[in-house]
């Protein structure tokens, strides 16, 4: 069987986003309406329905910098669509594999990136099973002190067994501040996503606003 890596295309088009960070097993919600965005979402529909949310790096003028977006993303698979009479469309794009842009094949009308696979490591197993662990606890008392969630997320998240994938949950469902959802995204090691998330979430229990 073929890995994740080994499946995913070389190039994908980009969408450029202020302040917008998609996890893996995430998802988001999109409305489509600028017409260089509609033609990228046909352009992803008749290939393979993948495209990335590039973030905007701050300060920059995305319409004419080399490289407009933070290079470490998420490849996103458009799971529903539904185009509207008017030429816009409705989606929601699913976080399938971080990767990383190392290049631009296309700029206009929409940007296309040559991509590749940003896997993560754990490098140390035991550690980041008991912060997966502690992290689950956080986010469960989250949700008994008011913080909003679905009732299937919190049993879902008590199910996963995957380190990184309830690393993911939880970025992508607790993490409101661009910089620090941008900030995790990019680190490489699961324990020290684990780590950084644990103290996020114990900051928000003890009233913190982020």
């Amino acid at each position: 069987m073929p890995t994740v890596a080994e499946t995913l295309p070389g190039s994908v088009p980009v969408m450029v986003l202020g302040g917008a960070t998609l996890f893996p097993r995430g998802y988001m919600p999109l409305f489509i309406f600028e017409p260089r965005y509609r033609a990228m979402l046909s352009h992803a529909l008749e290939r393979d329905r993948m495209f990335c949310i590039g973030h905007a790096q701050p300060g920059i003028d995305v319409e004419i910098a080399a490289d407009p977006v933070y290079p470490i993303t998420t490849l996103g698979l458009v799971r529903a669509c539904v185009t509207h009479p008017d030429g816009t469309s409705h989606l929601m794009l699913s976080g399938v594999q971080r990767v990383e842009i190392i290049g631009w094949e296309q700029v206009a009308p929409f940007r296309i990136a040559t991509i590749r696979p940003r896997p993560c490591r754990i490098g140390d197993p035991s550690s980041a099973a008991s912060s997966a662990l502690e992290l689950v606890d956080l986010s469960t008392r989250l949700c008994v002190k008011g913080q909003h969630i679905s009732e299937q997320l919190r049993s879902h998240l008590h199910c996963v067994k995957d380190p990184c994938a309830i690393a993911d949950v939880v970025a992508q469902s607790f993490v409101s501040d661009p910089a620090e959802r941008q900030a995790l995204l990019e680190l490489d090691d699961v324990g020290d996503r684990l780590a950084r998330l644990v103290h996020h979430l114990s900051a928000l229990l003890a009233g913190g606003s982020k």
